[in-house]
């Protein structure tokens, strides 16, 4: 009974550390867009009409921040080694 115990937290354990990796990639991914937004909706909720404004502005920027920051150098270069330090590529 303790093997079966032993073998289920392994593999528990791997997909943990696989869904782990999922996440860091997607917040690796999408890191502007997630600032932005935090930004926007405090100041949106936060605000009046201009907050509310500036929210939209900055949301949208950081749309476009994302979409520029997926294509960059950078981007590629760390989502390589995140692919390789979680096996996504196996």
């Amino acid at each position: 009974m303790e093997i079966v115990f032993v073998v289920s937290i392994i593999i528990a354990l791997l997909i943990l550390y696989f869904f782990f990796g999922i996440l860091v990639k997607f917040l690796w991914g999408w890191l502007p867009l997630i600032i932005g937004g935090i930004i926007g909706l405090g100041l949106g909720v936060a605000g009046g009409t201009i907050s509310a404004i500036v929210a939209i502005i900055i949301f949208i920027t950081s749309l476009i921040l994302t979409n520029n920051w997926q294509g960059s150098d950078l981007y590629f270069n760390i989502e390589e080694k995140i692919d390789s330090m979680f096996y996504f590529k196996d």
